[in-house]
């Protein structure tokens, strides 16, 4: 599991790295003394672990590499020119596109690369980098559109119930969701838990008012996720 942000390595070598090459543009060609070319920096940081790994004599064994962080920040300290709105929401956008296309790297073309973001909520008591990184990736709404992936929004695990019920109450109310489904003989109705009727009615929300990742803030409550939340005859809204 590794953390890659070609954002620092951009950041730290402006002179020698395309930014267009950091923000997964894919218009860059950069050979590889071993034959290989690369379209993205990202991909250079997976194989370098993978050429590492070769290095340590494992590379015949079956040793799956995933992304466990990667993101852009939209801010960050003086002097971090890179770190604006409008790159954000290019490689966050990007990255979205690079999890979802079931592509491999250059050094194993077929062999998938799963991604994990960094980080949809903000962490506002950091400094620099992190501090609002939520705010920072910037989403741009190509990813969060129905032109771009599958997404859901749900209620985190363990919100406050009050919450959750006030977040019922507004989607079901001034939010204009059809609740039916949640309620007693719908099929979303069990569990007859609060926080699976709020992930339905959060989700039929954020679905309604154009999968942006503000829509399913809900105070903090919520989360957006790839995974299909439904179950049974309980169907999530998606686009």
């Amino acid at each position: 599991m590794i953390n890659a942000y070609p954002y620092f390595a951009y950041r730290d070598n402006p002179k020698t790295i395309s930014l267009d090459y950091a923000l997964l543009g894919n218009s860059t060609k950069v050979p590889d003394p071993k034959g290989y070319t690369y379209n993205n920096m990202l991909d250079a940081q997976i194989d370098a672990v993978r050429s590492a790994i070769n290095s340590l004599g494992f590379g015949n064994q079956s040793i799956k590499i995933v992304v466990s962080e990667s993101g852009w920040p939209s801010k960050g300290d003086a002097g971090d020119t890179a770190a604006t709105p409008e790159n954000a929401r290019t490689y966050n956008t990007r990255l979205i596109e690079r999890a979802q296309s079931n592509k491999g790297t250059p050094m194993k073309p077929k062999e998938n690369i799963e991604i994990f973001v960094f980080s949809l909520f903000n962490e506002n008591k950091k400094q620099g980098f992190c501090s609002n990184s939520g705010e920072k990736l910037g989403f741009g709404e190509k990813a969060l559109t129905n032109r771009g992936p599958s997404v859901w929004c749900v209620a985190k695990p363990h919100a406050d119930e009050k919450v959750m019920q006030a977040v019922v109450d507004f989607c079901c109310g001034p939010g204009g969701v059809d609740c039916r489904e949640i309620y007693e003989n719908g099929d979303c109705f069990a569990p007859d838990k609060i926080h699976a009727h709020a992930s339905y009615a959060m989700n039929a929300y954020y679905q309604m008012h154009g999968r942006n990742y503000w829509n399913c803030d809900f105070k903090g409550t919520g989360l957006v996720t790839f995974s299909d939340p439904s179950y049974g005859q309980c169907r999530y809204a998606q686009q």
